[in-house]
């Protein structure tokens, strides 16, 4: 009898240790994102990176490769089976809301504007399953930049995917900056990246200028629109500093690789325990860089204001 007693917390203590490993062993994380290009890569990169540098989790990752009807699909596979989502960009971030039940955590990524994308009410206490990081385009901060630039811009053109949420949201804000500073605003639309240089050739020629912000498709074939641009020789201004490097002239704006490490840690802190309320929706509007594609610059021609060239923020990047 006094051995069974002796054993009985031992096994007792064994048993709960166990459980506890197998427990934290078995939390699995998917990471699910829109598609394949340079932002959403590395914003996954950064988080994935993360998320292996502790012990304990699984990553099961999915790309939807910019299919809304692939991504629900994931979703509905996924659901039961994980024990957190990561959704990468404002399309998946939605199916993702609309998908998995209550009891999923989901932390989404890159969202620009996750109140108005339907996701969240309070981005200081969210109320339900969902947080995450925003990656608020600075339109007036890029479009100020743009004026010093050039002065004399009249009309700007702008190219984007009305089926994206965080687009509309962004094209409102910049139709409203071009109507108070008495700038023509030109919108093109587009739906896949394969039409991207049948617009863009036709609207360039009409503009002073191209802005784009973190549209995913317009990312897919920002390329082809920074070709474009170059050869009319005017400015193609974006959201993302890795849209500069894709072809871009210009962006003001953050380091995604530091928004993935960001997205990551949320989302161990949120396995670990943390309750969603008590994590925050960051969003990035301070210490952001300034990203200068100096090849293009070089190549069409124009003069950088010497208070963007001597801004101790500048990157310059050689595409």
């Amino acid at each position: 009898m006094k051995t069974t007693r002796i054993l009985f917390p031992i096994l007792f203590s064994l048993t709960s240790i166990a459980s506890c490993t197998n427990a934290n062993n078995n939390q699995k994380i998917a990471i699910i994102q829109l598609g394949t290009h340079t932002s959403l890569n590395e914003i996954n990169e950064a988080i994935q990176k993360k998320i292996k540098s502790h012990e304990g989790y699984q990553i099961v990752y999915k790309n939807a490769e910019f299919s809304l009807d692939v991504a629900s699909q994931i979703v509905s596979s996924l659901k039961g089976q994980v024990d957190l989502a990561i959704a990468i960009a404002t399309p998946i971030a939605q199916a993702c809301y609309n998908g998995f039940s209550d009891n999923t955590p989901i932390v989404f990524a890159a969202v620009s504007d996750p109140v108005g994308a339907g996701l969240i009410k309070d981005i200081d206490a969210p109320e339900g399953n969902i947080t995450g990081t925003s990656d608020a385009i600075q339109v007036d901060s890029i479009l100020d930049k743009a004026l010093l630039i050039d002065p004399e811009l009249d009309e700007l053109g702008f190219i984007y995917n009305p089926a994206e949420a965080n687009s509309v949201s962004n094209k409102n804000k910049i139709e409203a900056y071009c109507a108070s500073h008495e700038i023509a605003f030109n919108a093109a639309s587009i739906s896949a990246a394969g039409e991207m240089k049948e617009i863009a050739s036709a609207l360039i020629n009409r503009v002073d200028a191209i802005f784009v912000t973190d549209d995913n498709t317009v990312a897919s074939a920002m390329s082809v629109l920074g070709e474009e641009c170059r050869k009319a020789k005017k400015p193609c201004y974006v959201g993302a500093d890795s849209m500069v490097k894709d072809g871009g002239m210009f962006s003001i704006g953050i380091d995604y690789t530091v928004l993935g490490e960001e997205t990551g840690q949320m989302a161990i802190d949120i396995l670990k325990g943390k309750k969603i309320s008590e994590v925050p929706v960051k969003i990035y509007d301070e210490d952001l860089k300034i990203y200068l594609n100096k090849a293009y610059v070089d190549e069409i021609g124009i003069t950088i204001p010497s208070s963007i060239l001597e801004d101790p923020n500048l990157v310059e990047v050689n595409e």
